[in-house]
């Protein structure tokens, strides 16, 4: 008999702890410090420089967003996060993922 009870308040807590885990999450506030941290930077970043250097390129098979900024940069390019977001800005929330061949799109040129 408590051999049976123990198993059901075991099944009852693992079951519990996946419905808070798929519910609420264990790191909810990674999330949402994340999300704050990326609106800061981009409104320092509209207000700071609206004016982006940039070339424009077209897009040949194999080309991502990221080796053509590469390519263009030289030097050491911010991060992807920041690349993705300056491509959206020049190209008119155009998704990086999105690019396609023979079309031409802005990339941004870092100093």
């Amino acid at each position: 008999m408590k051999k049976r009870l123990g198993i059901l308040l075991f099944i009852i807590t693992v079951s519990y702890i996946l419905y808070y885990d798929m519910r609420v999450g264990t790191l909810p506030m990674l999330s949402t410090y994340s999300k704050a941290k990326e609106t800061v930077a981009t409104v320092k970043k509209d207000v700071k420089e609206t004016n982006k250097a940039y070339k424009s390129i077209e897009v040949k098979t194999g080309d991502t967003v990221l080796s053509i900024t590469e390519e263009i940069n030289k030097k050491k390019i911010p991060s992807i996060d920041q690349v993705i977001h300056d491509f959206k800005q020049l190209n008119n929330n155009t998704s990086p993922s999105s690019i396609q061949i023979g079309k031409s799109y802005k990339f941004p040129a870092y100093q």
